[in-house]
């Protein structure tokens, strides 16, 4: 009888396995999946980025170094120059605390206008 437990239990134990092997399977297929749609909208986004330095090469008359010394103006804004933009978390124009830019109000004082920039709408 006590083979008989240790059989069922074994049994148990692989079909978990089973269904641990197939969620992780399904999870790896939609990080590639949402790795593949990130590179596209990195590629699209690198395009319009693009068009737009052409564009205001063309109408400015603005060179590679303009536009270099400037993204280094900026990357060093945050206090590191390290090739990003970090941007620390707002604060409520009105009641000073912590927001999040994603919300188009202030969730503890209720102000509407804490967006500054268009950037802020878009972290």
């Amino acid at each position: 009888m006590n083979g008989l437990f240790w059989e069922l239990h074994q049994q148990h134990m692989i079909r978990d396995a089973q269904s641990a092997a197939a969620e992780g399977r399904h999870q790896a297929d939609r990080a590639k999946w949402d790795a593949q749609d990130l590179e596209e909208r990195l590629e699209k986004l690198t395009l319009v980025c693009r068009a737009l330095w052409s564009l205001v090469q063309e109408k400015t008359g603005l060179t590679e170094e303009d536009l270099n010394q400037r993204v280094r103006e900026l990357d060093a804004m945050d206090g590191q120059a390290d090739g990003k933009l970090n941007t620390k978390a707002p604060k409520c124009p009105h009641c000073g605390r912590t927001i999040s830019p994603k919300h188009g109000r202030c969730l503890y004082c209720g102000a509407s206008d804490v967006c500054r920039t268009a950037f802020d709408a878009t972290q």
